[in-house]
């Protein structure tokens, strides 16, 4: 089959287009999918660059956001059936999994992320039958390959975390895939949205998907938040960037305000100003990706409110290392897919 390996950590460079890739061999209680789209997200260029003391079997075909159809009649899905991936692999037995809870799971790994299961960059991808989520009618194949990973961590924080009407929420990168879904969901809650840019062009980005309130990145973030909000600073703040944006993150918050983290684009370790942290009464909650179940009632939620993720760019598999260069260098605007076949 074709797919887009890497066979050693390091640059986009690594990523090799193959067309003889063996195809994938089926196993217990998994699904074989023929991918249609594969999303590109910062997981796929983590998992490529490699962590330091985690390793992955090699080689390894990135890509979680991953949207087909069913090869083969198996596990009460019929042949053809379209079908999104749930990317979070778990155990399935533990009491986290058997309550619906499966990214607190001990084993949980994310498919086609820093673990040893292959991803969507590739013709077929194999599943576990556990993790197939039915795609309805009426959301396009292109809309489902952006849900998987961006929409559904943004879902999981802003619902984990109260975002409604009433409520202010600052959220960074408009541009980028948890930006544009945190805004879009954020506004179909009733939450009112500020967020960051760096250029006039990603200024336009933000308008176009709905931001209320939109701040150059070059200003003082956190004082424009507390200007925007009448001096008393925002509900939540979605904190997917990490070291370079807790301080003006907490700073943001007003009393009792509560902080979603769910990336270190910028780096690991962040400083924390502890003072501002207890005396607000900070909340801050950890997010990773989120449950099934919560992928099953955003995909009803995209479906009731129409909304419509901007997609980028559409290329073809054999181009994935530039889709991972321009994100890298930040020049999309909106989700990036790989058409796998």
């Amino acid at each position: 089959m074709r797919a887009v390996p890497f066979f050693e950590h390091g640059p986009a460079s690594v990523l090799q287009y193959k067309e003889d890739f063996p195809d994938p061999v089926r196993a217990r209680n998994s699904v074989i999918i023929d991918v249609k789209y594969c999303g590109v997200n910062h997981l796929d260029i983590w998992a490529r660059q490699g962590i330091a003391g985690r390793n992955i079997r090699l080689p390894h075909i990135c890509g979680c956001d991953i949207v087909g159809t069913v090869s083969r009649k198996s596990h009460g899905l019929r042949a053809g059936d379209r079908v999104v991936v749930y990317p979070g692999f778990s155990c399935g037995r533990c009491a986290h999994c058997r309550a619906g809870s499966q990214n607190l799971c001990s084993q949980f790994a994310i498919i086609g992320g820093m673990s040893d299961h292959d991803g969507g960059y590739a013709e077929q991808a194999i599943v576990p039958a556990q993790n197939i989520v039915r795609i309805p009618g009426s959301i396009k194949d292109e809309v489902a390959a952006t849900l998987a990973v961006s929409y559904l961590v943004a879902w999981n924080m802003l619902k984990t975390n109260g975002a409604a009407k009433g409520k202010t929420v600052l959220v960074y990168g408009a541009s980028s895939g948890v930006g544009m879904a945190t805004i879009q969901i954020a506004k179909a809650l009733g939450a009112t949205v500020i967020t960051t840019v760096s250029s006039g062009e990603k200024r336009v980005f933000a308008e176009k998907v709905g931001a209320d309130h939109i701040v150059d990145r070059s200003e003082n973030i956190a004082e424009r938040a507390r200007e925007i909000t009448s001096g008393t600073g925002v509900d939540i703040v979605i904190d997917h960037v990490g070291a370079a944006t807790w301080q003006a993150s907490i700073t943001s918050l007003k009393q009792g305000g509560r902080m979603a983290v769910c990336g270190m684009t910028s780096g690991n370790d962040a400083t924390v100003p502890v003072r501002s942290f207890y005396t607000k009464q900070i909340a801050m909650t950890g997010a990773l990706l989120g449950t099934k179940r919560q992928l099953q009632g955003l995909i009803r939620f995209v479906a009731k409110k129409k909304i419509r993720p901007v997609i980028d760019s559409v290329l073809p598999l054999k181009e994935a290392s530039l889709a991972h260069e321009r994100m890298e260098a930040g020049k999309h605007m909106g989700k990036m897919l790989l058409k796998c076949s």
